[in-house]
């Protein structure tokens, strides 16, 4: 897929896209039958957060009581040849190539059942690249979105801000710095005159964004509704290359991936490769507010605070 100038123009000012009907039918089934299978097997090779408890679990871990329980499937990727073949086929990689100006790789996959209730946060806080722009992502609308269910928000023109350094030069989040960054982006929102906006996807459309869109979930109205959906990362190749032995990319469908070992559970014993991931494990945690403050909060800046109470796994 190649970008028209109006998609090239609607990418630069605003830091995102929408391609309706992106992906086929059949695409859509191959994630949801690789989930059915996931829950089905519980395999102990794939990591999974348990959004009611915090906790981080191998899937086997997974009881038939906490099923009940929201979950977070992480990295399904990893151990589904046929959901990288979706996330990787040439229309995904010209797409995100396109805009990253490079090659993409696909570091790592996430699947939601319900709306995230995520705090307005930036991905290089915590999917940091190398570069300022070597990472973009995809959202991928598994089912049609009620407006009820929590729907993804986002702040147009975000993008544009001058990125926040931490003390140590790095996008990436100093914990204890973080009152520093919900002062900055929420002041320079304001200053730039940004409004959220919502996206009340159906089945089968992309969401693709910017690594520096301010993005989260809005508050879901109804807990009865689900919000299925696959969220991909893809970092630049050249910044996979020049990384650690862990992100050297391989060659997979249409472009390439980073095959690694999946999350890690605290506890484990860990080696060096295991142990690096760990050290990254923060950045593939899904930050979600309390719900107290997720229904209580109609400030960008309570809700930029409430990153400071992340869970860490």
């Amino acid at each position: 897929m190649s970008l028209s100038q109006v998609q090239r123009d609607h990418w630069n000012d605003n830091g995102y896209l929408v391609v309706e009907s992106f992906f086929s039918e059949t695409d859509v089934k191959v994630i949801e039958e690789a989930l059915v299978r996931t829950w089905r097997l519980r395999p102990s090779n794939v990591t999974v957060d348990d959004l009611a408890t915090g906790e981080r679990l191998r899937a086997s871990q997974v009881t038939d009581e906490a099923r009940k329980h929201n979950f977070k499937v992480n990295d399904i990727y990893l151990v589904d040849p046929e959901v990288r073949a979706v996330i990787s086929s040439e229309r995904v990689v010209a797409l995100t190539g396109e805009l990253l100006e490079d090659q993409p790789v696909v570091c790592n996959t996430l699947n939601l059942e319900r709306g995230s209730q995520q705090a307005d946060h930036l991905d290089t806080l915590y999917m940091t690249p190398r570069s300022d722009h070597g990472l973009v992502a995809t959202w991928m609308a598994l089912e049609d979105t009620h407006a009820d269910a929590g729907p993804l928000r986002y702040w147009p023109g975000s993008h544009r801000i001058e990125p926040f350094r931490f003390s140590n030069g790095s996008l990436h989040v100093a914990d204890n710095e973080m009152s520093h960054w919900a002062d900055y982006m929420a002041s320079s929102v304001e200053s730039h005159g940004l409004a959220q906006q919502t996206f009340i996807a159906e089945r089968g459309d992309l969401f693709i964004w910017n690594a520096l869109l301010l993005h989260g979930g809005s508050e879901i109205c109804n807990p009865n509704l689900t919000r299925n959906s696959l969220v991909t990362h893809f970092w630049s190749k050249s910044d996979c290359d020049a990384g650690s032995v862990l992100t050297r990319p391989t060659e997979g469908g249409a472009g390439f991936w980073m095959d690694r070992p999946s999350q890690p559970i605290p506890g484990e014993e860990m080696n060096s490769v295991e142990a690096e991931l760990a050290e990254r494990s923060a950045a593939e945690t899904l930050i979600v507010a309390p719900r107290e403050l997720a229904i209580r909060s109609t400030s960008l800046y309570e809700r930029l605070r409430s990153l400071m109470g992340r869970p860490h796994h």
